[in-house]
């Protein structure tokens, strides 16, 4: 219980430093905001041209589009920390982490939330309501949103964690990996059948991030069970946040300081 009353009070402390910084937190939210505004708009290129994507119409596109923004911004607000590993491994600073009375781990992805990813969660839940309702999707579609966007956060979080461990093993950058990542969530906001079959597997199984937002709003759509939606998200988030917490712990297996 008292790592948990600390970890609580870090991200308490981290979120009103945030806070402090109105002007940073307005360009910030509007930049998320103008983001998904961009995105929608090179959608309805492809869609005036084509008039549907794989068989999926406009709005359920737009649903797919909501979600992995929700998805990214909850990422972004309560786990952006990981992206600090590479540099923490350049200028030695696991050393001081490493020695916290608590697990380094979720210490280290609540140190630095982003405000910003407020504009993601909102403006992605705005999206959905209005595609959903365009779409026909069910309202017990909504009582399951959660699930979903915490599922799909933590696919997304491991993936960045797994990338973290490999900056600590290789004591380098590797920036690379995280814009993969990244890339790869992009990415499954669009139907995955319009993709081939390797990368199809890719973001189905590898990299589960199409559990979070392809699979529920097929199923919402009657194109696949219920029940899948519901089991295989919160699944591929056990699976694969347990194989993240041990790849950074078989990291530090060995670490030695390094620094500027």
């Amino acid at each position: 219980m008292s790592e948990l009353r600390t970890l609580r009070h870090l991200l308490r402390t981290t979120m009103q430093t945030r806070l402090e910084y109105r002007a940073d937190l307005a360009l910030g939210l509007a930049g998320s905001l103008g983001m998904q505004a961009a995105s929608l708009g090179l959608l309805w290129v492809v869609l005036h041209t084509r008039g549907d994507l794989g068989g999926w119409k406009p709005a359920e596109i737009g649903c797919l589009y909501a979600i992995t923004s929700m998805v990214l911004g909850f990422s972004e607000l309560f786990f952006n920390g990981i992206w600090w590993a590479p540099t923490y491994v350049q200028r030695g600073q696991f050393d001081r982490l490493l020695v916290y009375p608590v697990r380094n781990l979720p210490f280290m992805l609540m140190l630095s939330p982003e405000l910003h990813a407020l504009g993601n969660l909102c403006g992605g839940f705005i999206l959905l309501i209005l595609f959903g309702r365009e779409a026909a999707l069910p309202l017990w579609g909504f009582a399951a949103l959660p699930l979903w966007v915490v599922c799909g956060s933590l696919i997304h979080t491991s993936l960045l964690v797994l990338a973290g461990s490999v900056a600590i093993r290789s004591r380098g950058g590797q920036y690379q990996l995280y814009w993969l990542t990244n890339t790869l969530l992009q990415n499954s906001r669009f139907p995955i059948t319009i993709y081939p079959f390797v990368i199809q597997g890719l973001l189905l199984v590898l990299a589960p991030l199409a559990l979070a937002n392809f699979v529920p709003i097929s199923a919402l759509t009657g194109r696949l069970p219920i029940w899948i939606a519901l089991v295989a998200p919160p699944f591929a988030a056990l699976v694969m946040g347990s194989l993240a917490w041990w790849a950074w712990d078989k990291a530090f297996e060995g670490y030695e300081s390094t620094g500027s």
